[in-house]
């Protein structure tokens, strides 16, 4: 492994002098010094949140009061780049052309970078023929080649080359679309065919149905006012389709609802009207109306597009599902395998279809349902889940050994990265099983000394090879009952540090990310990330995919960069993070509101780490977050509430003050205390009165009976709150993991035979 300081070596284009890897079967790395991201010359916050935020006026205004005589030497032609480039996105491109010998000194420019504003430098200057040439050879699998051929294609208009301009907007325009650039290349085209005329409809036609939300789109829906034609319905269902993917759904809606009488007969268009209409109906909570219409297209769009055929069908079960219309939802579900055997979905239909049944009353159908699933889409991402139902129907109904054949078989058979939380519950449940077996005296240890000593010895494996997740903190509870001196003997994994990044020289040699740790460097955040997230994100280590997602974090866009991070790891648990595990950890679970935090827990007696992982899993740290329902704030609360448990503290709060982290945890603290109380200290069972309310919480108790904590999160009716558990306890003991001393775990064993002392 190499170690690198990246700002004036990779960076400024010099080759990097790469030693041979000394395992052929291991990839080179190189360890990045902390100071990778040192910007060329010295900038304050103001100018690094404007240039990061696309201020363009604001950050050239920034960089002209700078004091020149702390520019260092090399550093001259990166301030004249960047003073050009925000200009020229400012619209100022007179002033920018004094800079134009400057950018051509500039150092740490990406390549593509410098020659699109050298160009267009050029043409402000009355230079087009040189604009020209500068794009020439620009390299057509760039981030930035559709700006460079506009750019190139203009600088060969205004340079008397038409047809050759012309060539370059056609090639541009003989892309599938949508695609970027593509809309204006089109809206050039149109004007130079002559607005009016019969040879630019069809351009402007093509820009009003693919591109509705840009300018061109709106410059093309005026110029299309001149002409009598209407759009046809297909038109009408492309832009629909866009405008769903826009998120404008009512927009959508409004201009697709009076075509449905029109079309009835399925085709590839007739499939992209009916789901773009019913999935924006379906984003509007219109619930019954977008069913009635994704439903019957699931069903005809079987051979015209099986995709939208499949998504239809398991958006129609969504929207049944919301209803609690369980048996309709399970017939939609169970449709998709049937239809579309070889989609994504299929293992969803089944997972989900056999849940609608179990929820409508038919265990036993669901059963089956589950079991067909898993034995034709045995790595589908829902296959653990059905693993798991499995298992765990099979164990209340008594039959344990069964339960633990299905546990075994969804631990091996499914990647731990389709389901970690699925697939870590059957491994937990096969070591339990088999130590506690009988369901109808669940606190009654086996007599079997074997399956004991099986029952401790995977328990405590689990623990060690899975430490953090909801299961680790059941296991350990488990094992410490099972076997004491294996519990005190279980190791405390590495404290978490901001330790460098360590990445692949393959990675580094990638010409997105050249660029995009360039751009970085420069400030220039936005495009930065454009470049280092172009690659698939298969092709990226999870430390290398956490780097990444540090560099946003340190320009300061926190809680994107948090939600990004958090939204991979789902996919990219620990067990597959490799010797980077708790650098990647530290980034994905920072302690944010930490202080706030424990000043609101600081009275009560039990984890404040606990109370943090629930306000990391409410608001994903975003302190001024509004739920569809209204909740608010770092810890959620919904105002009525929040202004009963600030009556308790003595306390008046206002809907606007739930926004202030200090206030929304104080509340929030003191509910969760509350709920503490009435549960006896058991967070689990906290956990889920949070989520769904006390009332729901004492149901479950007086419906199940005092259950092991284990089997009474597993029996909570609503998969939203058991997840929810899941996911605040894996939080939970990550942090505790992650930043604090004393115990290797907090210790759940007070709650192994009953959830409430």
């Amino acid at each position: 492994m190499r170690r690198l300081i990246l700002p004036f070596l990779l960076l400024t284009g010099l080759a990097l002098a790469l030693e041979p890897a000394p395992n052929p079967d291991k990839p080179a790395s190189v360890e990045l010094a902390l100071t990778y991201l040192s910007p060329p010359f010295p900038m304050d916050k103001a100018l690094k949140e404007a240039l990061s935020g696309r201020k363009h006026s604001e950050a050239a205004t920034l960089l002209a009061a700078l004091d020149k005589s702390k520019i260092p030497g090399h550093a001259v032609g990166d301030h004249g780049f960047l003073m050009a480039w925000s200009l020229l996105r400012a619209g100022k491109a007179s002033e920018a052309v004094k800079f134009t010998a400057m950018v051509e000194k500039a150092e740490h420019a990406p390549p593509t970078y410098k020659a699109l504003t050298l160009a267009e430098l050029y043409s402000a200057d009355g230079r087009h023929v040189e604009a020209a040439k500068a794009l020439e050879t620009f390299p057509a699998d760039a981030q930035l080649w559709p700006r460079a051929m506009l750019a190139r294609a203009s600088a060969l208009r205004y340079a008397g080359n038409t047809a050759a301009s012309r060539a370059l907007y056609e090639q541009l325009a003989a892309r599938p679309d949508p695609a970027e650039g593509s809309e204006w290349a089109l809206l050039n085209l149109a004007q130079q065919a002559g607005k009016g005329s019969p040879a630019a409809y069809p351009l402007y036609r093509r820009i009003w149905a693919y591109y509705p939300t840009t300018d061109a789109g709106k410059q093309a829906e005026t110029a299309l006012k001149e002409y009598p034609t209407a759009a046809t319905w297909q038109e009408s269902a492309v832009r629909g389709d866009r405008l769903m993917v826009a998120n404008n759904f009512q927009g959508a809606v409004t201009l697709l609802q009076p075509l449905l009488p029109k079309v009835t007969a399925p085709s590839a268009d007739a499939c992209r009207l009916w789901y773009a209409y019913g999935r924006s109906l379906f984003k509007l909570n219109r619930l019954t109306e977008a069913a009635d219409v994704l439903g019957p297209a699931g069903t005809k769009c079987k051979g015209f597009d099986d995709d939208r055929g499949a998504k239809a069908l398991y958006i129609a079960g969504k929207a049944q599902e919301r209803k609690k219309a369980w048996a309709e939802a399970a017939r939609l579900f169970a449709e998709i395998p049937k239809l579309y055997p070889t989609h994504s979905y299929a293992d969803d239909g089944y997972a989900l279809g056999g849940i609608g049944l179990q929820e409508a009353g038919d265990p036993e159908a669901a059963r089956t349902l589950w079991a067909e699933g898993v034995k034709k889409v045995p790595d589908g991402d829902l296959a653990a889940e059905s693993f798991w139902r499995l298992a765990w129907g099979a164990y209340r109904a008594g039959k344990t050994d069964e339960a633990i054949q299905w546990a075994e078989k969804g631990a091996w058979e499914v990647p731990i990265t389709a389901d970690a939380t699925h697939v870590q519950a059957c491994l937990y449940w096969a070591a339990r099983w088999r130590a506690w077996p009988d369901v109808n005296a669940p606190h009654t240890l086996t007599t079997d000394p074997k399956r004991k000593e099986e029952a401790a010895r995977l328990l405590q494996r689990f623990v060690e090879q899975h430490p953090h997740n909801w299961y680790t903190l059941l296991a350990a509870a488990r094992l410490k009952e099972l076997d004491p001196a294996a519990w005190a003997k279980l190791p405390d994994p590495p404290k978490g540090k901001k330790t460098p990044w360590v990445v692949r020289e393959e990675f580094l040699k990638d010409p997105h990310i050249a660029a995009g740790l360039a751009l970085a460097q420069l400030g220039l955040t936005r495009e930065a990330l454009a470049e280092l997230t172009r690659l698939d994100e298969s092709a990226y280590t999870p430390a290398e995919f956490a780097f990444i997602t540090s560099i946003q974090w340190d320009q300061g866009d926190i809680l994107f960069a948090h939600e990004r991070l958090r939204s991979y790891i789902d996919t990219h648990p620990p067990e597959v993070m490799g010797a980077q595990r708790e650098r990647v950890l530290v980034q994905a679970y920072p302690e944010l509101y930490w202080d706030e935090v424990k000043a609101a827990a600081k009275e009560y007696g039990w984890d404040p780490r606990m109370f943090h992982a629930l306000v990391r899993e409410e608001s994903s740290f975003n302190k001024e977050i509004v739920s569809h329902a209204g909740a608010r704030g770092l810890s959620q609360l919904m105002p009525a509430t929040a202004r009963t448990v600030a009556g308790w503290l003595g306390m008046s709060v206002t809907t606007a003050q739930l926004n202030d982290p200090a206030i929304n945890t104080k509340i929030g603290a003191r509910y969760m205390q509350f709920l503490m109380l009435r549960y006896g200290g058991n967070p689990a069972l906290s956990m889920a009165g949070y989520n769904a309310g006390e009332g729901n919480v004492d149901k479950w108790l007086r419906e199940k009976g005092n259950l092991p904590t284990d089997e009474f999160v597993e029996s909570i009716p609503f998969r939203e709150t058991r997840g929810y558990v899941k996911r605040v306890s894996r939080t939970w003991v990550t942090f505790h993991h992650l930043y604090d001393d004393g115990p290797v775990l907090p210790d759940l064993s007070a709650y192994n035979h009953k959830a409430k002392p």
